[in-house]
């Protein structure tokens, strides 16, 4: 089997159809809107170069399909009060669905990107048959916490994957052959036919790189490399602006580059990926489930932890030499299924990390935390089909 039949992204052959495709002129105002949560129509005309008379026209089109609303009147300065114009949370909805290799999530999304709803299950590994009956429990549960007419208004499934989640069976502790199975799993017609919603796919940390875009990114990075520590390492990238995908949506996906330790190489998955601290702690006679059950909070053994930081900082530092080498970025951004006490000391220690490598001819990079945090996953993969839509 093509492996791009069943997780096509780039071209996407089956590209599901837009329940509210909306123009060009429109997206970029509430992408706009989204960006800067609130902006009177002056200033969005001067903005998108549109004319003043253009902007009122598509802004009331957009606040009558309630999708911005008028928001209170500035008022200060010469003549009249200005009236700013925000997202209206409750103008579309949408559904998202992380499929990892230790837990499913699915998540409810308005239009600002506020998540209203949550479902989580654990288990040891992943199996299509436990997807299939937790995607459509989760989104009967999901969908009845919204009315009637709210219901008619989401947009469409988001899924966030490992785009060969077959792969790597031994260090995720799984059967061969039940992750095999995933092979010939397609996704999308599935799940399309169980829930009748169109269905938009995104390598899973790439769906983490998009909402790091969308709701963090406070430093306003142009161009980064984006870096996800979950169950194994992964990443995404960002280019004036715009998440690349590649040719089979794989771009960033940094877990997959050698690494050199001891003379011995290896995928930087293998030395930088939060398996490895579930397998010292379990050697250490410690319950390694609470790192995924209690991923805001950790209580285990801090020396383990510690060295675990260490270790993965520098194949953290070695990727952000690779991706700055290659691309001369803004910068990189670390996010991840860990505390957020943890993930500044990785920060602390990529950038220390950083240092100590022969960065001459490279523009030194800097190292920032993700905003989002450790649902970058499941908000990226819900954000899904608002974007297509509206953004």
């Amino acid at each position: 089997m093509n492996i791009e039949s069943a997780f096509h992204l780039a071209s996407q052959k089956n590209a599901p159809e837009l329940l509210d495709n909306r123009s060009a002129n429109e997206r970029a105002i509430l992408t706009l809107i989204r960006q800067r949560i609130a902006l009177p129509k002056a200033e969005i005309a001067q903005l998108t170069g549109l004319s003043a008379q253009s902007a009122t026209v598509i802004i009331k089109k957009l606040e009558s399909d309630g999708l911005v609303k008028r928001l209170t009147p500035i008022k200060g300065g010469v003549g009249q009060p200005k009236v700013p114009f925000g997202l209206n949370a409750n103008g579309a909805f949408s559904i998202g669905l992380k499929i990892g290799r230790r837990s499913f999530d699915m998540t409810l999304l308005d239009l600002k990107g506020k998540v209203k709803a949550t479902l989580n299950e654990k288990f040891a590994y992943p199996t299509v048959s436990n997807l299939l009956n937790f995607a459509e429990r989760a989104f009967n549960v999901l969908t009845k916490s919204l009315d009637t007419a709210q219901q008619s208004l989401v947009r469409g499934l988001g899924i966030a994957m490992p785009f060969e989640i077959w792969s790597w069976a031994e260090e995720a502790g799984a059967p061969k052959k039940e992750l095999d199975e995933w092979k010939e799993f397609d996704p999308q017609s599935t799940l399309e036919s169980l829930l009748n919603l169109p269905v938009f796919i995104k390598n899973d940390a790439g769906a983490a790189c998009s909402a790091e875009m969308s709701f963090g990114n406070p430093k306003r990075f142009e161009s980064f490399l984006y870096i996800f520590v979950g169950t194994f390492l992964g990443g995404g990238l960002v280019l004036n602006n715009q998440l690349v995908n590649g040719k089979t949506g794989n771009a960033g996906a940094i877990g997959s580059l050698p690494f050199f330790s001891q003379n011995k190489q290896r995928q930087l998955i293998a030395q930088s990926s939060l398996y490895l601290l579930e397998r010292k702690l379990n050697q250490a006679g410690e319950d390694a489930n609470h790192i995924y059950e209690s991923p805001s909070h950790w209580q285990c053994d801090e020396s383990i932890v510690e060295a675990w930081i260490g270790e993965t900082a520098k194949g953290l530092a070695f990727a952000s030499q690779c991706a700055m080498s290659l691309l001369d970025l803004d910068g990189v951004i670390i996010d991840g299924a860990i505390p957020g006490n943890i993930k500044e000391l990785l920060v602390e220690k990529t950038q220390s990390a950083l240092k100590q490598v022969d960065m001459r001819g490279i523009t030194p990079a800097r190292i920032n935390p993700g905003h989002v945090g450790v649902k970058a996953q499941s908000i990226g993969s819900a954000n899904l089909a608002l974007q297509a839509n509206y953004y």
